[in-house]
């Protein structure tokens, strides 16, 4: 079926195709749908989702960052790493990106899965990662110049050490498989973080 003028003109049609996208991805088991099928769910012919994003990678990478947009909860783990009073600004961060993470799953875990054999996952993957990566380097780097940092940890072992304590396996290791409350898991994790890190 061709594209009309009107799909490949209407401002709302992106819209369309990215939430099309992202509720095929979370019923998917391997991320592999198809974009004939986003077509068929967004109401677009299949030629509109190439015109409007080129290729599979580009839609994958377009509609993990439309989620975020759309659930405007971003702004609270960004805030929190960049404006929040030291020191408390790291255990702030730490529940705001726990709170952020049950909005994205399934397709964090299934992308980062998936990451490793397939290329498209792959970008979109760490270009989501990617930026979890600065935001923490940010607040690390606070930290660091604030002389709140222990010995020897350096804005970067320490933005590793977050990274790597703050990642979303292991959230869902320990509240979707072994059953620990959210909330509780967050404030384990930041409690930790906070004596392993800060004088």
């Amino acid at each position: 079926m061709p594209a009309t003028t009107q799909e490949t003109t209407d401002s709302t049609t992106d819209e369309r195709i990215l939430e099309a996208t992202w509720r095929l991805l979370g019923k998917s088991p391997d991320l592999k749908v198809r974009m004939a099928d986003i077509a068929a769910a967004a109401g677009v012919s299949r030629q509109a989702v190439y015109i409007h994003f080129g290729n599979r990678a580009n839609l994958l990478l377009a509609a993990v960052r439309h989620r975020d947009r759309s659930l405007g909860l971003t702004s609270r783990f960004v805030d929190a790493a960049r404006n929040h009073a030291l020191p408390e600004a790291l255990g702030d961060f730490v529940r705001a990106w726990f709170g952020y993470i049950p909005h994205i799953q399934p397709v964090a875990q299934l992308l980062s899965a998936t990451a490793k054999i397939d290329p498209e996952a792959a970008a979109a993957w760490e270009d989501r990662m990617s930026l979890l990566r600065n935001l923490i380097l940010v607040l690390a780097a606070r930290l660091d110049e604030a002389s709140l940092l222990r010995q020897p940890w350096t804005a970067g072992t320490a933005a590793d050490w977050i990274w790597h304590r703050t990642h979303v396996d292991g959230w869902r290791h320990l509240v979707e498989e072994r059953g620990w409350d959210a909330a509780d898991f967050a404030d384990a994790v930041a409690d930790s973080l906070a004596r392993d890190l800060l004088v």
